[in-house]
């Protein structure tokens, strides 16, 4: 095999990694994904022992190297949190939530429903119009990011939040709106 088809091969089991991590972080999933693990870090190790033969190339691998590495020491930590039982991590650990502990985002009481899962659908819809992957996108992740996101905001003194689908240049994201 050839120096770019083992990146894209690095590129393809570092998401998979970053997804399979996702899902036994959120308790989807029971064993951590040390399989895929290995074959990223075998790749890694491989080029370790012989360097890319031209610039480009060195650069090229560097990049993927430098960005598993982040990847790692983040879920390194997030493990170790976890066995100390310091984050939630599986589903025996989450406690059970009576009623919610946040103000309402803008919009909530007067349609009865949950706003965030309205932006998710819409969200996972605009995806895939646009032909993005959805594959790897959870719902309870999806609405701690934004529940993060709104009580920044709130804290940064705007009252409510409102949040919706964005598509600029063929890239879909999720916009929030604060409000005075």
């Amino acid at each position: 095999m050839g120096f770019y088809e083992d990146m894209e091969r690095l590129k393809r089991g570092m998401k998979q990694l970053e997804t399979e991590y996702e899902q036994w972080f959120s308790g989807a999933i029971r064993q951590p994904p040390s399989e895929t693990k290995k074959k990223v870090e075998d790749i890694i190790r491989r080029y370790n022992r012989t360097s890319p033969q031209n610039l480009a190339e060195q650069s090229v691998f560097q990049m993927h190297q430098a960005k598993y590495s982040t990847y790692n020491e983040m879920w390194n930590r997030r493990v170790r949190l976890k066995e100390e039982g310091r984050v939630p991590g599986g589903r025996e650990e989450r406690p059970k939530r009576v009623a919610s502990a946040h103000p309402p985002v803008a919009g909530q009481a007067a349609s009865g429903g949950d706003p965030f899962r309205q932006v998710f659908d819409k969200y996972v819809a605009a995806r895939q119009e646009a032909g993005q992957s959805t594959g790897n996108l959870n719902y309870e992740s999806f609405r701690r990011a934004l529940d993060k996101q709104a009580q920044q905001l709130r804290n940064d003194g705007y009252k409510d939040v409102d949040f919706g689908v964005s598509l600029k240049g063929g890239k879909v994201s999720v916009v929030a709106r604060p409000k005075k």
